[in-house]
């Protein structure tokens, strides 16, 4: 990325430099935070790195940070410098509150954008402080009101295939078949330490008792992606579980109108939609409750474990609900 930016500029307060740039001064904001993000990524290997976090809230209205690591680095989870940054930022966004277990980790323009339901403003700032004691400086930037960031789930099926070996996370994972962050969010969901120096062996079946019990994919097989699924009724079902985590409507305080969820779908798809989520209520995956003689609902926590099986691969253990399906699963096209 061309930006002009260069590491005395690391000095400087993220959102002074931004407001400088060209692009924020044509209105492109969004430039103007990728660039500063590029500048601050180039420095993650530093001994003691200047962490620039930018934040601010999705469409949704959920809180949001965009992180200064690429979202490849993420898929890999490495090199170490980025990895550790993002087990900080993780650490530091439980401590201040937010649901773990529906943390959606997310590429925008490149770089990793993490969705953080329940996180509490004013907690956040000294939890960053204390996660990231290892760096030069820590900052959190506000996004300017108009940018409301938004991206794409980042790949996170399987352990990358070059873990450092050192990590305490690469072995849970490799012995779970999960992605080192599925395994830190799992940890944190139960109150266990995401960066642990060791981990017990008996936390392998605790991370298979909560859900996490990958097995690697056969050769050749179908991708496990949303938008590939060949079922448009368990494609829009997954959209939905994916929509409602990201929202951070996990447990009965934090719910939505019921219509809201054919929102997206074609007027002549909302019937068929709002089937579907009567299917994920009778599943269990969805749980009622009235509001204001409104119908609401939620994603119950006791399901995750089985609504991140449906969001991720597509797989369901409710022989009803796999009824309601007009294709294979993915992992078995």
């Amino acid at each position: 990325m061309i930006s002009g930016l260069t590491v005395a500029d690391l000095a400087r307060d993220p959102y002074e430099v931004a407001r400088a740039l060209p692009a924020w001064r044509r209105g492109d904001a969004d430039e103007a935070v990728a660039a500063t993000l590029d500048l601050a990524a180039r420095h993650l290997h530093d001994r003691t790195p200047v962490i620039w976090i930018w934040s601010g809230r999705t469409p949704d209205d959920c809180p949001a940070w965009i992180l200064p690591i690429r979202a490849t680095q993420a898929m890999a989870f490495g090199p170490r410098g980025p990895a550790r940054v993002l087990m900080h930022a993780l650490r530091a966004a439980v401590e201040a509150g937010v649901l773990a277990e529906a943390v959606s980790v997310l590429d925008w323009h490149g770089f990793v954008l993490l969705t953080l339901p329940d996180l509490d403003d004013e907690i956040a700032p000294l939890a960053l402080a204390e996660a990231c004691a290892d760096a030069d400086t820590v900052v959190l930037a506000p996004l300017p009101a108009s940018l409301c960031p938004d991206g794409e789930d980042i790949p996170l099926v399987g352990p990358p295939p070059h873990l450092d070996a050192a990590d305490p996370l690469a072995a849970l994972s490799r012995a779970t078949w999960s992605h080192p962050i599925r395994v830190a969010l799992t940890l944190a969901a139960h109150g266990q330490s995401i960066d642990a120096p060791s981990y017990p062996a008996e936390m392998v079946s605790e991370l298979r008792r909560w859900g996490l019990d990958g097995t690697p994919p056969p050769p050749g097989a179908a991708s496990l992606a949303i938008e590939d699924d060949p079922c448009p009724r368990r494609r829009r079902a997954r959209t939905v579980l994916r929509r409602l985590l990201r929202m951070g409507k996990v447990g009965d305080q934090h719910h939505t109108e019921f219509d809201n969820l054919y929102r997206g779908a074609a007027a002549d798809d909302r019937r068929d939609a709002l089937e579907v989520g009567e299917a994920l209520v009778r599943a269990g995956l969805l749980g009622e409750k009235p509001s204001v003689g409104q119908r609401h609902v939620y994603l119950r926590r006791d399901s995750l474990p089985d609504i991140h099986a449906l969001i991720d691969r597509g797989e369901t253990r409710d022989a009803v609900l796999a009824g309601e399906w007009t294709a294979p699963g993915p992992g078995d096209a």
